[in-house]
């Protein structure tokens, strides 16, 4: 990401942000390297064929036709062997009975409420710090993933001088770059969640501080606003996880790892605190669950939020039972459909951009926006800028009369060439929205509009995450999944 300033009048400016671009590997055909690598294999062997037989170098080029075009076609920023590999994975699924998960008594796999797909082997190790007291650290097995998320209560924009917005942007930045330095780290996740407020925890926060012989008329305020201020409120939680995977070539157990990540939190916390994070605080276990058994299920919540007793460990902390559709995942009482980011916004664009899409909807149950960065490390950062800047040359220069885009992509690239050599980081992002209703009908379709309304305003490019709906449901929860670990279609 980079910044540039334009004139708002004559007085004050405002910054701008951008240089969003998709990396795209050069090739003929919009075949890509490996798709191009294959056409010139295929032409070689129908060349080579013809000596032997005209009609075996004609099979040979058609056949080999059959197989490159469905990776010259784009669906969506996806090649049709994508497309037709996700639908095919589907079906096999459906046909395994792979689509429906049952919990508990009724369940012939487990008797606890385990959390399914790929959280059901997810563990939970609380870790002393000693600074931050116990910390929560969730371990995904197989693909030795360790996750500490941090609750944070940011301050918000109302009010606030468009200098401090900058500064808090440009630490955040900072903050980013600084991640492709950390040892280990996979993935950073920052997720806002909005629900309606019960109106619970300002009622629990009012009986606490109120002394018994307070005024009457005292007292009847509070317990007038107690009420009446929850009304039309929404509750909004903002988390942030961060996911390291096992130091290599070392021999660790799970709570040697887990350890080595709750000491790493003080500096990311330090770092964090400048762009707004204000009140940080390492989740514990049980919060963590509650926010998991609350995602999954939305009735669950306020019984949650009213007696934090009732909520359950880890290992009960899943649905009693889901199903999953193309479009869609009922899970126990609610109904989720979760977005993927296609393409990030074009041009230059304002720091309230993703403002309105975050903000909270009453027409739904639970609305959670997640931006997902995957730091590249310095080495790493250095090599792929410029391979963007060769690949976008080699666009641009084999036209004899190069696109608009064309040109645009070839100055990002170079744009961001120049500043990571100055330092700045490189990192992969993504934006997945999940909206839940009570009903997969009507609720589900309104939900939809207002979602694609919302990412219309953000000038997001967004689209389900058809058939994978419940791995983009996990991924959105303070779990540390990350998805391209455990997908079986190169994406």
């Amino acid at each position: 990401m980079s910044t540039d300033v334009q004139p708002r009048s004559s007085e004050q400016q405002q910054r701008t942000y951008g240089n969003w671009r998709v990396g795209r590997g050069a090739g003929l055909f919009g075949l890509g390297p490996a798709g191009t690598i294959a056409a010139f294999l295929v032409m070689v062997l129908s060349a080579a064929m013809l000596p032997v037989s005209a009609l075996a170098a004609l099979v040979t080029a058609v056949i080999g036709l059959l197989v490159l075009a469905p990776l010259a076609i784009r669906i969506n920023g996806r090649t049709g062997f994508q497309v037709i590999t996700a639908r095919i994975a589907w079906w096999l699924a459906r046909a395994r009975r792979h689509h429906v998960y049952v919990s508990g008594v009724a369940s012939r796999v487990t008797a606890a409420h385990q959390l399914p797909g790929v959280l059901a082997r997810s563990e939970v190790y609380e870790v002393e710090t000693g600074r931050s007291g116990l910390v929560a650290v969730v371990v995904v097995p197989q693909s030795r993933h360790y996750t500490v998320t941090l609750r944070c209560a940011p301050e918000g924009m109302d009010l606030v001088d468009q200098a401090v917005i900058d500064a808090r942007v440009s630490h955040l930045a900072s903050w980013l770059a600084a991640l492709s330095r950390e040892p280990q780290l996979v993935q950073a996740q920052v997720t806002v969640e909005t629900t309606p407020d019960p109106g619970t925890r300002l009622a629990a926060e009012v009986a606490a501080t109120t002394r018994p012989d307070a005024p009457s008329l005292a007292l009847q305020v509070l317990d007038d606003v107690v009420r009446s201020y929850p009304a039309g409120s929404a509750a909004v939680d903002t988390r942030v996880s961060l996911t390291y995977t096992a130091p290599p070539g070392r021999s660790m157990s799970h709570e040697d790892v887990c350890r080595e990540v709750a000491a790493r939190l003080p500096h990311l916390h330090a770092g964090l605190t400048g762009a707004t994070g204000a009140g940080i605080v390492p989740m514990s276990a049980r919060s963590l669950a509650a926010v998991v058994r609350a995602a999954y299920d939305p009735d669950a919540a306020l019984d949650l939020a009213r007696d934090p007793q009732l909520t359950p460990d880890w290992t009960q902390a899943g649905p009693v039972a889901t199903r999953e559709s193309w479009d869609s995942y009922r899970h126990d009482s609610g109904v989720s459909r979760t977005w993927c980011m296609v393409e990030a916004p074009r041009g230059v664009v304002y720091s309230r951009l993703f403002a309105r899409l975050t903000d909270p909807d009453p027409q739904l149950l639970r609305k959670r926006v997640s931006m997902i960065y995957r730091p590249y490390s310095p080495a790493d950062a250095a090599r792929l800028v410029e391979a963007d800047k060769r690949d976008a040359r080699f666009m641009a220069a084999k036209k004899p009369r190069p696109s608009a885009r064309d040109l645009t992509d070839l100055a990002a690239a170079d744009q961001a060439a120049q500043e990571e050599a100055t330092g700045a980081g490189v990192v992969r992002f993504t934006v997945l929205v999940t909206a839940t209703v009570a009903d997969d009908g009507k609720q589900l379709d309104e939900a939809t509009g207002i979602i694609r309304a919302r990412a219309g305003e953000a000038r997001l490019t967004i689209r389900p995450m058809y058939g994978c709906q419940a791995a983009g449901f996990a991924a959105g929860l303070p779990a540390g999944v990350v998805l391209p670990t455990h997908a079986t279609i190169p994406f």
